[in-house]
């Protein structure tokens, strides 16, 4: 349902963008009168969500191979306005990256797929589940008909937009010049395949998304449903959104699985198909026996090249494996959404602007806040919580020195699984780790990395349009080997943080010999900080709470001064407070310690496992 370059006359790519623009603005309207900022990762990951789906190719009668789009689901939990801006989020991400679906053909897929798939999934729910309550299984049902039916209405729009091309646009001969099939081949070719396999996969998937939130969180199905009974509904998952973004990292490591339907789907043929006898066998057989123009279409031909996408096809040409081409690009397209969800809460977050005491306030309590995070994550009940610190630090000190010595692709991407399998066992979700380390990592790391991608010599594999830079082979693999060295090995140091108290890191440094003196200053440090931390925090909510409106800059400043001056001298009499109490408990000048008890048996062989992944890894990765 991807229409690609060319198949479009440039006239009818204009008027389906025209089309498809008052929705967009309408779109965003409601969303900034409706939604709130945390409300974005939810819109972040329906249009994930959405993008996985798609690449999951279901085959279809005629040899062609077709998919499911995930607009039903959307459109019932976000809405139909928010669920239009998260397909078309994901309709571009898949146009830019991947190729799939052409750059001037992305009025016309958002117009079809987001759009309309939203409109109608929306509409038909709200008719078939009015007034049932939000555990009924009528909304299940409902859920199920309003993603079979939104589909094939998209299927519909996309058949007419095809049909129409050779009835417009034709040389003087009659030659279509781009879709080269009318109504009568292009209609029934299109709804076959999703009045069938594709219609009722979108069935199974809105269904079944809607009864897992029947259980989960019906709380999630109320914005499309008010006219509910209300009856307060009860949550079964303590945290539901990261459930879905477990789900959808299981989806993720299933992408493989879509490539095992073969044939292209109709309509989305590239140009070297026409002149291929086989590709030209397949093109008739899927079209009713009705065999191709002779010629490529003229206009099919010269627009097919506007865009060269860097990993078209989902295929990066520097993985030789298929399968696990296909997995990077489910992984990169997932992460260039929830990149975009980030950056937009931050620009939503910062639309209004902010004084300077207000600023200071909020960044003292968000660092307040990840202390208390941190020390909450390190009391629970995980996997690594349980380890040895000293196992801990040696085990996963080893696998930062084995993400450093491999030499291969593979074994980082599989190091890298590792650590997000120790994450989840460590009750630490994907959020958290997107959000304090591969964000991060790869906005510093990938400046530093992408240079290499253009100045690196070798084999070109795309010309960026404008600057005629050239992306070699050989610079994508030195980018992708410094990017993910530098997300396994951070991802490995914040699982240690997060999972293990601070006393107790403290005690085990004395293990490794670190001196006494060194640990006794690092404890105390921590401990002052967090003091002053909180005596700041305090401080600049009293000063909020007496301050009404914005001050003038000059103000501002002289505010900033006093503040800083305040808090300096706090400072020196909680560095006083501090050695009174050291002097109250004894302290004369020597440091005391309670010696560690020694390592048990079963935390040898956990460093011993440690050793021995890490051993493979360097042997196999060499």
């Amino acid at each position: 349902m991807h229409i690609p370059d060319g198949y479009l006359s440039p006239s009818s790519c204009a008027t389906m963008f025209g089309a498809a623009v008052p929705f967009w603005t309408v779109a965003l309207k409601r969303i900034k009168k409706t939604f709130h900022t945390r409300a974005v990762p939810t819109l972040s990951l329906f249009s994930a969500f959405c993008f996985v789906i798609m690449m999951f190719n279901l085959p279809l009668p005629g040899g062609t191979t077709g998919h499911a789009v995930g607009m039903g689901a959307a459109s019932i939990v976000l809405g139909p306005w928010a669920s239009i801006l998260a397909i078309s989020v994901a309709l571009l991400v898949q146009a830019l990256f991947f190729g799939d679906g052409g750059i001037t053909a992305f009025g016309a897929n958002c117009f079809n797929m987001a759009i309309v798939g939203s409109l109608v999934s929306y509409l038909v729910y709200r008719f078939l589940a009015q007034r049932s309550a939000l555990t009924s299984s009528r909304r299940v049902v409902a859920a199920g008909l309003a993603g079979y039916v939104g589909i094939n209405a998209s299927a519909l729009c996309a058949a007419v937009e095809f049909g129409l091309q050779p009835l417009l646009f034709h040389d003087s001969s009659g030659a279509p010049l781009y879709a080269p099939y009318p109504f009568s081949i292009a209609l029934p070719a299109m709804m076959a395949g999703h009045l069938t396999f594709a219609g009722l996969a979108e069935f199974v998937i809105s269904a079944g998304i809607v009864a897992w939130l029947q259980k989960a969180d019906p709380a999630m199905l109320r914005s499309t449903a008010p006219d509910a009974p209300n009856v307060a509904p009860v949550k079964t998952f303590k945290r539901p959104a990261l459930a879905l973004w477990g789900a959808l990292g299981l989806l993720v490591l299933l992408t493989p699985v879509g490539i095992l339907a073969v044939g292209s789907a109709w309509g989305e043929w590239s140009v070297s198909d026409f002149a291929d006898a086989s590709a030209r066998q397949a093109i008739a057989e899927a079209s009713g026996n009705i065999p191709a123009p002779a010629h490529v279409p003229a206009g099919l031909e010269r627009l097919s090249s506007i865009w060269n996408a860097p990993l078209a096809r989902y295929a990066p040409d520097f993985v030789s494996n298929t399968a696990l081409g296909y997995l990077l690009s489910a992984l990169t397209g997932v992460a260039i959404i929830a990149l975009l969800g980030v950056l937009l809460r931050w620009r939503w977050n910062g639309s209004r602007r902010r004084n300077f005491i207000e600023k200071t306030t909020r960044s003292l309590l968000t660092a307040a806040q990840d202390s208390f995070f941190a020390e909450q994550v390190a009391a629970s009940n995980g996997f690594l919580q349980q380890l040895d610190p000293r196992v801990k630090i040696s085990g996963l000190g080893i696998l930062i020195a084995a993400c450093i010595a491999v030499h291969r692709l593979e074994v980082l991407c599989l190091l890298l699984m590792l650590t997000v399998l120790l994450a989840f066992a460590s009750r630490i979700g994907l959020p958290v780790l997107a959000t304090r380390v591969w964000f991060p990592v790869l906005a510093f790391t990938g400046l530093i990395a992408a240079p290499s991608i253009f100045l690196t010599p070798g084999t070109a594999l795309w010309h960026a349009p404008v600057l005629g830079w050239a992306i070699t082979l050989q610079g994508l693999r030195s980018a992708a080997f410094l990017l993910l060295r530098a997300e396994t090995c951070a991802s490995l140091s914040v699982l240690l943080v997060l999972t293990t108290l601070w006393t107790q890191l403290l005690r085990a440094l004395r293990f490794f010999r670190v001196p006494v003196i060194l640990v006794a200053i690092l404890g105390m440090t921590y401990r002052f900080l967090f003091l002053l931390l909180r005596v700041a925090t305090d401080m600049y909510e009293a000063r909020e709470s007496r301050l009404i409106g914005n001050l003038p800059p000059n103000q501002q400043r002289r505010l900033a001064a006093s503040t800083a001056g305040v808090l300096l001298g706090k400072t020196m009499q909680l560095t006083g407070d501090v050695h009174l109490a050291m002097q109250a408990r004894g302290f004369r000048g020597e440091i005391r310690l309670l010696d560690d008890n020694k390592l048990r048996r079963f935390d040898w062989l956990r460093i011993a496992a440690f050793f021995t992944i890490a051993c493979c890894a360097i042997w196999w990765g060499r």
